[in-house]
């Protein structure tokens, strides 16, 4: 059969998704409760060093649990080069808020486009591989990221690292930015949960010879999907460069951040909307406790629960057949 793309719909049918994705249900009441609950965390908790230290990690690991499960989760897409995304995003916005001038939105804005760009490209060119064969070529990839920017010591500063100290965010607008940045992040999950492209990522990831058979574009749907994922990264490392005041290739390059989102993803349900959500809640307070207590072991740690997680809940933690289905999605 063809393999090329399915044709596109109609305006009739586009208008009528476009509809149905806006309906309102129970489960969009959910996910505004949790995030309700999360925007009062700075209110409760009021200060700035608890806030900088603490809660602001928690939506930032959310926004990055949830653009490793639109690659990960939905198209089946294992990546180990998210980490490389973020170093990028970090340094695309620093560079630019810093050497270039500009509007702190606007670079990490930026920032989302050079990592979606990215993202299309590895995506394209690693969609003929599949299982640890992808896994390998996005380490690969991130590593060469990160040794072009080591390298490209005229615009980075190399080795000797990038400072940011003269720009000062309170830590109340970093939090609520990586916040609208994790709403933004659910709400492309979710969208995507629901939609056609939402459809055929699960389609490829259940069986991707069997989807291209059916019509599907499997390589230019791959693409979509991890520049989607990677667009997330983008902005993601800008709030951390911004919270950091420094960066360099060490601290913004970090393979641990990687295994800890999937950890995150593992545990709530890869493919799931709400399951991520609560587990990087859960999670992040626990990887600043472990990091400050037993940051020797963090890899090792991170590790034998990624193992554990898989044996025991490879559905994740809204996968168990008791739970209400209007939590299972």
């Amino acid at each position: 059969m063809s393999s090329t793309p399915s044709a596109l719909p109609s305006a009739a049918g586009a208008r009528r998704e476009i509809a149905r994705l806006l309906r309102w249900n129970h489960r969009r009441s959910i996910l505004l409760g949790v995030f309700g609950l999360l925007a009062l965390l700075p209110i409760v908790y009021p200060s700035p060093y608890t806030i900088a230290t603490v809660l602001f990690y928690i939506p930032w690991y959310l926004a990055m649990a949830q653009s490793w499960n639109i690659s990960g989760g939905y198209s089946g897409q294992l990546s180990f080069g998210h980490w490389g995304l973020l170093g990028v995003g970090a340094y695309t916005s620093a560079i630019l808020a810093v050497t270039y001038g500009w509007n702190l939105l606007a670079a990490m804005a930026m920032a989302a486009v050079v990592t979606f760009l990215l993202g299309l490209l590895i995506g394209f060119i690693g969609a003929a591989l599949r299982g640890p064969y992808f896994t390998i070529a996005t380490l690969a990839s991130a590593a060469l990221m990160q040794l072009i920017l080591l390298n490209w010591k005229s615009l980075t500063l190399g080795s000797l690292g990038f400072p940011i100290f003269f720009i000062i965010v309170p830590p109340t607008d970093l939090y609520y930015g990586a916040l609208a940045l994790g709403a933004v992040a659910t709400a492309m999950v979710y969208l995507i949960s629901r939609s056609r492209i939402g459809l055929a990522f699960q389609a490829i990831r259940e069986n991707e010879d069997v989807a291209t058979a059916t019509g599907i574009y499997a390589r230019g749907y791959k693409a979509l999907a991890f520049g989607l994922s990677a667009s997330i990264m983008g902005p993601v490392g800008g709030l951390y460069a911004f919270a950091s005041h420094y960066i360099d290739p060490t601290s913004a390059f970090n393979l641990l951040y990687n295994l800890q989102i999937i950890l995150m993803v593992v545990v709530g349900g890869r493919g799931k909307v709400l399951g991520p959500l609560v587990a990087a809640v859960l999670f992040a307070w626990v990887f600043e406790v472990a990091l400050t207590s037993f940051n020797v072991y963090n890899y090792l740690l991170t590790g034998v629960v990624i193992f554990v997680a898989v044996l025991l809940i490879p559905r994740g933690i809204f996968g168990f057949r008791g739970m209400p289905k209007l939590l299972q999605f």
